[in-house]
C-alpha cells in the first residue's frame, strides 16, 4: 500500500470513529487520577489497548501502561502522562470537572488538554494503524506514563530502566501544543539557599540575628537579574522566587533559619554546578548561606519508589533534523497545508526522553496550552481527531531502518 492510499485509509477510519474516541475520552475523563493516585485510570487505558487489538499491553512496576502496535525494526515512542493536578473547587468549573461534558464542540475536564485528551489520540492511532494493516515496518510503543506533573521525566526514566528492551529510535511527547510540532523547550531545577541565623525572643531580637531580613537582599539580588544566558531558540533562562520558609519555634520569635526555594528555567543546558554557583552568587558577602539542588522522594501508587533531583535539562532539536522534517511531511501530507514548528513554554517528559538521553523527539497535541490546570480544561474536538490523524501518520513518515 502506497502512503497516499495508508492516508486516505487513517483519515477515513479516524473519521469513521470520531464518536468512539469522543466517548473513549469522556470516560477516561470520569476517572479521576491525580498524581500518585493513577491506578484506576491505568487499568481503563491498559484495558482499551487490550480491546483494541494491541499486540501487547504491560503495567511496569512503576504504574506506567505500555502497549504495543508493530515489530518492524524502526522503534517509536509516544509518550503522554495519565496523571492530572486536583480538581480543586467544584464551584469554579462551569461544568462538573468529571463529567467529560461536551460543549461548544469541546470535551471539558480534568485532563482534557493535560494530558488525557492526547494520551487517548496516541493509544487511538495505535488502534487505527493496527486495524489497517500498517505497521509492518516499524514497532510503535504508546506509554501512558504517571507521576509527571510533580516529577516530570522521572518516571519514565524508571519505565525505560524496567523495559530495558524498549529501545526508540524516535519519541513523540504528547501534550497540548495547538496542532503545532514542537522541537524544544527549557528545562527546570527547584534551587534552595539556606540562610543562617540565631533565633531569639522578638522583645530582645538584639541577642539573636533574623535570618529573614538576611534573605532579603538576596531575593532583591535574584529578582534583579537578568543576565542569563541566551538560547538562539529558547530565549533566556529565568529565576523566580517561589517560596520562603522560616525555621522559628513561635511566631514571637525571629528566624534562625530562612530557607529561600526558586524556580530556575534552563535554557541553554546549564549543569547543576553551575546553577549552584550562580546561585551561591546572589548570597555574595552574606557569611554562612549555602545552595542545593532539592530533592524529592516520592512512591508511585504501585509503591515504586524513586528519587529524584530537581534538574530536569531542556532539549532542543534542530529544524532540519530528519525527526522534525518527518512531522512536517506527515503534517502537510494529511492536512494539505503547512504546519507550525515551534517551542512549548513549559516542562514535559522530553526533559528524560529527549534532554537526558539525547533520543530525537517531537511534540504535538490538540488543545490550548493555556487552559492546562485550568477550571476551563477542555480540548475541542476537531483538534483531537486532526491530531489522531497526525499520530498515525507520522510513523509512515520516519527514517526506517535497513
Amino acid at each position: 500500500m502506497d502512503k497516499t492510499q495508508a492516508l486516505e485509509k487513517i483519515n477515513t477510519y479516524i473519521d469513521e470513529h470520531q464518536d468512539d474516541i469522543t466517548k473513549d475520552l469522556q470516560d477516561f475523563i470520569a476517572i479521576e487520577s491525580v498524581t500518585y493516585n493513577e491506578g484506576k485510570a491505568v487499568e481503563f487505558l491498559a484495558e482499551k489497548m487490550r480491546s483494541y487489538g494491541f499486540d501487547e499491553v504491560r503495567i511496569d512496576k512503576v504504574g506506567n501502561v505500555l502497549g504495543r502496535v508493530g515489530s518492524g525494526k524502526t522503534v517509536l515512542l509516544y509518550d503522554a502522562h495519565i496523571d492530572t493536578v486536583e480538581v480543586g473547587d467544584e464551584k469554579d468549573w462551569k461544568y462538573p470537572p468529571l463529567s467529560g461534558h461536551i460543549a461548544d464542540g469541546a470535551i471539558h475536564g480534568r485532563g482534557a488538554v493535560d494530558d488525557k485528551g492526547p494520551l487517548m489520540g496516541i493509544t487511538w492511532a495505535g488502534r487505527a494503524l493496527k486495524a489497517l494493516g500498517l505497521t509492518d515496518d516499524f514497532t510503535l510503543w504508546v506509554s501512558g506514563s504517571v507521576s509527571e506533573e510533580d516529577v516530570e521525566g522521572s518516571c519514565v526514566k524508571a519505565m525505560m530502566e524496567e523495559s530495558p528492551d524498549i529501545q526508540p529510535d524516535f519519541v513523540l511527547v504528547a501534550e497540548s501544543s495547538g496542532l503545532r510540532i514542537i522541537r524544544g523547550h527549557k528545562g527546570r531545577a527547584l534551587v534552595r539557599l539556606t540562610v543562617p541565623g540565631k533565633a531569639a525572643h522578638a522583645s530582645a531580637a538584639w541577642r539573636g540575628e533574623n535570618a529573614l531580613i538576611k534573605a532579603l537582599p538576596i531575593m532583591q539580588a535574584i529578582d534583579d537579574f537578568d543576565d542569563f544566558e541566551e538560547d538562539p531558540f529558547l530565549g533566556k533562562g529565568t529565576m523566580e522566587v517561589t517560596h520562603v520558609e522560616c525555621v522559628s519555634p513561635s511566631l514571637n520569635t525571629i528566624p534562625g533559619e530562612a530557607i529561600i526555594t526558586c524556580d530556575r528555567r534552563i535554557s541553554c543546558g546549564e549543569t547543576i554546578d553551575e546553577l549552584l554557583a550562580e546561585a551561591q552568587g546572589f548570597a555574595e558577602g552574606i557569611e554562612g548561606v549555602t545552595a542545593e539542588i532539592d530533592t524529592e522522594h516520592v512512591v508511585t501508587y504501585t509503591g515504586y519508589e524513586i528519587t529524584a533531583v530537581d534538574y530536569f535539562p531542556s532539549w532542543v532539536l534542530d529544524e532540519q533534523h530528519e525527526l522534525v522534517q518527518a512531522g512536517a511531511e506527515a503534517f502537510k501530507n494529511m492536512f494539505n497545508e503547512e504546519p507550525e514548528i515551534t517551542k512549548w513554554d513549559f516542562c514535559t517528559n522530553a526533559t528524560h526522553l529527549c534532554g537526558r538521553t539525547g533520543i530525537p523527539a517531537i511534540g504535538f497535541g490538540p488543545g490550548e496550552e493555556s487552559l492546562c490546570h485550568s477550571n476551563e480544561d477542555q480540548v475541542p474536538i476537531d483538534e483531537l481527531i486532526k491530531a489522531t490523524k497526525f499520530y498515525a501518520t507520522l510513523p509512515l513518515f520516519v527514517p526506517q531502518k535497513a
